[in-house]
């Protein structure tokens, strides 16, 4: 629930951070609005690696896909078919987050290229 919730927080803030470039741009503050994007990305790429260590850690991980397939062979073998097919969904749509977070990893690197190209550096 939580990856859900940073997935969403997000996909929102790199949906915002150019709709404040186009409005700086009307008033004339683009490099600020730059500068203000390229920091937000530096301030992303933490988290969303996080989120993937999360999302790929193995048994031990809380969270993690092994972890839940592992969770829904215990509540199998406990005779919970019911809550081992929930937990055999949930590790396929954690997968699919997974697939997600690394689109953004490589977005986000992207815009590291992009903000060091025009002289804002790694920490703008």
């Amino acid at each position: 629930m939580t990856s859900t919730a940073a997935t969403m927080a997000l996909t929102a803030a790199l949906c915002i951070g150019p709709a404040a470039a186009a409005d700086a741009a009307g008033s004339g503050n683009l490099r600020t609005a730059a500068a203000h994007d390229c920091q937000l990305i530096n301030d992303l790429r933490p988290v969303v690696g996080d989120l993937l260590a999360t999302v790929d850690g193995d048994a031990a991980t809380p969270g993690s896909v092994a972890w839940l397939k592992a969770q829904a062979a215990r509540a199998t073998a406990a005779g919970r078919p019911k809550v081992a097919d929930w937990l055999s969904k949930r590790a396929a749509l954690r997968q699919e987050q997974g697939t997600v977070l690394e689109t953004r990893q490589q977005l986000l690197a992207d815009g590291v290229a992009w903000c060091k190209a025009h002289g804002f550096g790694e920490s703008a």
